[in-house]
């Protein structure tokens, strides 16, 4: 229990354990590229995408921890919150393209370690060219940051349904993407074999 008893540590953090405005700066500054990349899938837009992100830096400075791994959780959050909050508006506008469409894959879990790290490799603009706001969101929410049904339909103001049908979309796309980009001998029979 060694957790439990002081240590040399906590005599050297001022703020009863708070942290600083120096540490949480660095959070977001270790994270800028991972937190941008996020947000610029949500808002489609550079200037929006950067725009939450130091939204997200400012809200966060506001709140301090003696969990790093927490704070740099809350940077990822505060920076969806941030960048959705950007483009509520086009989210709005997309849910009427899920209203009668059937949910494959909105149950399924989110992406794997793997999935996300090859995601990192795509352009983000061919993913925001691909996917509509909301289906962006959905890929981001429950994709990348794992998040259940009922968070994602909270965060966005929209059904379970809608945000099954939209991570199901952006699921289909990512499959298509993936068989395309794939190397022939993994998804396909060469033809010279019979």
């Amino acid at each position: 229990m060694e957790w439990f008893h002081t240590t040399k540590r906590e005599h050297e953090r001022p703020n009863g354990g708070l942290a600083s405005s120096h540490e949480i700066q660095s959070a977001f500054a270790e994270q800028r590229e991972y937190l941008y990349w996020i947000a610029l899938l949500i808002t489609g837009d550079d200037a929006l995408a950067n725009q939450a992100v130091v939204n997200a830096s400012a809200l966060s400075s506001n709140y301090g921890s003696v969990f790093r791994d927490w704070l740099m959780g809350w940077a990822k959050y505060a920076t969806v919150r941030a960048a959705v909050r950007e483009v509520r508006d086009l989210i709005s506008a997309s849910v009427s393209h899920y209203g009668d469409s059937s949910s494959e894959h909105g149950d399924d879990n989110g992406l794997s370690d793997d999935q996300i790290r090859s995601l990192r490799q795509v352009d983000p603009a061919e993913i925001i060219a691909a996917l509509d706001p909301l289906a962006r969101c959905a890929f981001v929410l429950r994709g990348i940051k794992h998040a259940s049904l009922a968070d994602c339909a909270l965060l966005l103001d929209v059904s379970r349904g809608i945000v099954a049908r939209a991570y199901s979309q952006a699921l289909r796309w990512n499959g298509e993407h993936i068989g395309a980009h794939a190397a022939p001998n993994e998804n396909q029979r060469d033809s010279r074999v019979r």
